[in-house]
């Protein structure tokens, strides 16, 4: 594995965001030694976040094992963001220093990884982006006008940041790409399908590979059996939410579709409705496109029935009808999917809540699994609750361990396990550009 020196920046480029991660590889095994986990031998350097792009309430906020920083900035565009973060940590002038000793580029053992929402049918692996893939990439624009843009420009400017360093795209739908096709395709006119590309892509593909490669490790290393767990549902519950049935590591099905809208009751989406809800109220209401865009992904979800707060946590400090609606429409739709996947996998091994709801609300998960006991499912009282205060104080820094990552919170006599789980889209994104790299190499011998 090529891992000498190797520095792989994460980012995940929103259209007035930015989250950046900085991992160091040089010592990274694919093979556990000693019952040590291989996640032992990553060292998250750092991670910063930049909010608010181009308007005059950004924000800059920087993370890693010594210290905090969160200061008031503004920044004008993706590219002055950038700039300013690779200036604050230095990382340009560390790298040139390191490498002229080598008489190597600034970027040579530098991977730029990018989250890339929507692959759309091509795009089902990794890919280095050249000048052709940048151009290819773009046409995606139309079918995620909400998130592909943004992605794209992040990683425009990255290759003129640093032209010899390695671009790779990883795409959040990847995971999906071997939903079957009964599962994927809608039942509209098959035409659609075939001539369009209209079918079910699912979302947060990277965090379901996390999760998935997690417990491939896991596995091995608390019972020595890769496949000791092989039938999961996984929740992935934050503002976007979604839920994913997995079988031996493959997506079965989620519940996103052909974009992040479908499914779950989320932040601030509607998830699944009646189809015809949007043009009775586009006729009714004399709405545009746009307004119905807003309305249905901006406006609905907790946002919409509390009348509050997309936030979560703050709803449930609320004691007023809205808001426990809210709170109720929010876990029921979770409990429904979750029972139609246990149906679809023929019952499951475990049962995993990840995303920052999922990660550290107790209450939910409890309430949750108190209506799945009928698959033989128990939760342990004492360990959900922990599992929620250890991830609300946790920091990720410094070396990454499979102990802080993975928290078992079922009773002991339950047949289904559940698992509380800290995702990591950005160490995922690390991991997919190494395998990709060795991948080609190992090609390029034969």
């Amino acid at each position: 594995m090529l891992t000498e020196n190797l520095k792989i920046i994460s980012i995940n480029s929103g259209s007035s965001s930015i989250k950046f991660s900085l991992f160091n590889f040089s010592n990274y095994s694919a093979d556990s030694k000693n019952g040590v986990s291989p996640l032992n031998n990553i060292d998250r350097v750092l991670s910063c976040r930049i909010e608010e792009i181009g308007t005059e309430y950004g924000s800059f906020y920087l993370k890693d094992k010594n210290k905090t920083e969160n200061e008031k900035r503004n920044f004008s565009d993706h590219e002055t963001a950038l700039k300013f973060i690779l200036q604050k940590i230095a990382f340009i002038n560390d790298l040139t220093k390191e490498s002229e000793k080598k008489g190597q580029s600034a970027s040579y053992n530098v991977l730029v990884a990018h989250r890339y929402v929507h692959g759309g049918k091509d795009y089902v692996k990794p890919l280095i982006a050249g000048g052709e893939d940048v151009k290819k990439l773009a046409e995606l624009n139309d079918i995620a006008p909400l998130h592909n843009p943004s992605n794209l420009k992040g990683l425009e400017v990255m290759k003129s940041l640093m032209p010899d360093a390695r671009q790779v795209c990883i795409f959040d739908t990847a995971f999906h790409a071997g939903v079957p096709d009964y599962a994927a395709i809608y039942p509209i006119p098959i035409e659609y399908y075939e001539k369009m590309g209209i079918k079910k892509y699912g979302f947060h593909g990277i965090s379901y590979a996390f999760i998935v490669n997690l417990f491939n490790i896991y596995n091995k290393y608390k019972y020595g059996d890769k496949n000791a767990i092989k039938k999961m549902v996984i929740c992935h519950l934050g503002n976007g939410a979604s839920v994913c049935a997995v079988n031996n590591g493959k997506s079965v099905d989620t519940s996103m579709g052909y974009t992040p809208l479908e499914g779950l009751m989320m932040g601030t989406r509607c998830g699944n409705i009646d189809p015809e809800v949007p043009f009775i109220l586009k006729k009714k209401l004399n709405l545009t496109d746009d307004d119905l865009n807003k309305i249905l992904n901006k406006k609905s979800g907790l946002l919409g029935i509390s009348k509050k707060t997309y936030d979560f946590k703050e709803l449930t400090e609320f004691d007023d009808e809205y808001s426990k609606l809210a709170l109720k429409m929010y876990i029921y739709r979770i409990i429904k999917f979750i029972g139609q996947y246990a149906a679809v996998l023929n019952g499951i091994d475990a049962l995993v809540f990840t995303g920052g709801i999922g990660e550290n609300s107790g209450p939910l998960r409890k309430e949750v699994c108190d209506n799945l006991t009928y698959l033989g499912l128990k939760l342990d009282g004492e360990k959900n609750t922990a599992a929620a205060k250890y991830f609300q104080s946790h920091n990720p820094f410094g070396t990454v361990n499979i102990d802080d990552s993975v928290k078992p919170i079922n009773d002991e006599s339950s047949s289904v396990k559940v698992f509380a789980v800290h995702t990591d889209e950005e160490l995922q994104m690390a991991f997919e550009s190494i395998n990709l790299l060795d991948d080609l190499k190992n090609s390029n011998k034969n």
